[in-house]
């Protein structure tokens, strides 16, 4: 009776080592321990990219060309996994290294490697496994790639988000400042409409007490009463003054549109403002921009609204400080600044500035600014307040023209 041999039996019978190492699925490298090669399997020649008839290194002291993953440096000859296992006893395992591959080509391994020692715990050699992880690796630069370009990609499109919310925060600044400005000058034409109403009604009894009370004042008996009647024409006088402060909120009210020039209008109210400003030992200083364009306006309602808005520079401003006066242009508009050391205004005041008869002075009718507003709208001008804890900025801008014999 012929026995049969078990599985196991047969694998015995023709397993060898070369077998074994063939069979596995990474490459597999055997040394002896001055590091020549015992054994080398076909992956680690393909993860070297080497033919195995015509390489010639059969040592791991001969020269391998690699860099370390994480830092990008040299692999040195002493460096290598299987050199630190036969000279230190050292165990490696997973080291990630770029290499130099014997076809030219780049690739990408895994490295580990272990010492044998025998009985006597002497190093007898050492097993090194290398698995081939170059698609690995360049799917991973492929990765990478992607990712720097898609957080290329978002941080521009959070600095255009960025951008795109910050230039509509602006827009919706200006809007509710328009739209602020706008509230003003209805308020303003419904005075200046009323104003215009009423004025003639006003005026025409004024006039008549005020030739009544002139007339008497000539008489001689009446003499003992000149300074009752001064004081009754100064009175008249600052009512037909008020009444012509109204008149300016006008909307319809008539205004001689011509070309002019910022420059010239400063240059000719200079004394006039030189000679407010020393009352308290203010200094003037000028920056007017050479060839600004012409704008067109009424030169006696755009000196009127300098003249202004210059005063309340002076006034709230204290001894020996200086007031700037300074023109500029771009390809669309020119404005005139009139910036004081000021004590500044602060949010809630300026807010309401421009509201006719809102008034931070005993002394005055609330209405001066109001002006200021009514007469920038009826010469197609914009004003804009900024105001620091010292110093405010009136900027005064209009549309700028060529020079036409008319408006």
């Amino acid at each position: 009776m012929v026995n049969k041999q078990t599985g196991a039996e047969v694998i015995h019978q023709h397993l060898d080592i070369g077998t074994l190492l063939n069979a596995l699925p990474i490459g597999v490298l055997v040394v002896d321990p001055e590091g020549e090669f015992v054994y080398i399997n076909d992956l680690v020649y393909k993860a070297w990219g080497a033919n195995p008839v015509e390489q010639k290194n059969h040592s791991v002291h001969e020269e391998y060309i690699g860099w370390w993953r994480e830092t990008g440096e040299r692999v040195g000859s002493e460096d290598w996994a299987v050199v630190r296992a036969l000279q230190k006893g050292e165990s490696s395992y997973g080291e990630v290294i770029d290499i130099q591959r014997f076809d030219g080509t780049k690739g990408a391994i895994l490295n580990s490697a272990v010492p044998i020692y025998n009985g006597n715990h002497d190093i007898i050699g050492a097993v090194v496994t290398i698995s081939d992880i170059t698609k690995m690796r360049n799917l991973e630069i492929e990765l990478n790639l992607h990712k720097d370009y898609l957080a290329q990609l978002v941080e521009e499109k959070t600095k255009e988000l960025i951008h795109k919310n910050e230039q509509l925060q602006v827009e919706m600044a200006e809007k509710e400042q328009m739209q602020k400005q706008l509230r003003q000058l209805d308020q303003l034409h419904l005075v200046g409409e009323m104003a215009s109403g009423f004025a003639h009604e006003i005026r025409n009894p004024l006039t008549t007490v005020k030739g009544f009370i002139q007339l008497l004042g000539k008489k001689e008996m009446l003499a003992q009463y000149d300074e009752m009647f001064s004081l009754m024409l100064e009175e008249i006088n600052r009512a037909d003054a008020i009444i012509t402060t109204f008149l300016d909120l006008a909307k319809d009210k008539k205004v001689d549109l011509q070309p002019v020039n910022l420059n010239e209008i400063i240059e000719d109210l200079l004394p006039s403002l030189r000679m407010t400003a020393q009352e308290k030992h203010h200094q003037v200083v000028l920056k007017l921009k050479s060839g600004l364009p012409d704008i067109c306006a009424d030169e006696k309602e755009i000196k009127q609204l300098i003249k202004h808005i210059f005063r309340n520079g002076i006034e709230a401003m204290d001894t020996d400080q200086t007031i700037l006066i300074e023109t500029d242009a771009d390809s669309e508009r020119v404005t005139v600044m009139i910036e004081d050391e000021g004590k500044g205004i602060s949010d809630d005041i300026k807010e309401k500035i421009g509201t006719p008869f809102f008034t931070t002075k005993d002394d005055n009718t609330g209405l001066g600014m109001s002006i200021c507003y009514s007469i920038a709208e009826r010469n197609s001008g914009l004003i804009k307040l900024e105001s620091k804890s010292q110093g405010t900025c009136c900027k005064i801008s209009f549309e700028a023209i060529e020079k036409p014999p008319s408006c």
